[in-house]
């Protein structure tokens, strides 16, 4: 058996997190979380990960804010991070890409181009 990425999903939207989940689960070890805060004490406790996928508008702890102490930590500052956000500006995609974001992708979004998205992530981070 091939060893299988592990993907961290922050999204708050639980029909996102679902299509995400199902979309990706037959190919990668699939774990949510619905904001930055729940995501960081995962990560914390040593749970593996090999890329994020995160939201932007979320409670707590939103998507800039967590790419912010994810970049900061020297244990996690090199995991891959892709934005899935309903901003669409130049200025928002431009601000994530300039805190650290490995690429940013648009809602609506299709789930196969998300996994193509991952996949590329990875053989660049490997």
């Amino acid at each position: 058996m091939t060893n299988r990425y592990n993907v961290l999903i922050v999204e708050d939207d639980a029909f996102i997190r679902k299509v995400l989940r199902q979309s990706l689960k037959n190919d990668f070890e699939v774990t949510t979380h619905i904001n930055g805060i729940e995501a960081m004490t995962w990560l914390e406790q040593g749970n593996p990960v090999d890329v994020i996928l995160t939201d932007l508008q979320m409670p707590y702890l939103n998507g800039q804010d967590l790419i912010k102490t994810i970049r900061a930590s020297p244990m996690f500052k090199n995991l891959p991070i892709i934005i899935l956000s309903t901003y669409d500006d130049s200025n928002t995609r431009i601000a994530c890409l300039e805190l650290g974001a490995d690429d940013y992708m648009t809602k609506p979004f299709n789930p196969l181009e998300v996994k193509a998205k991952v996949l590329a992530v990875m053989r660049r981070s490997k």
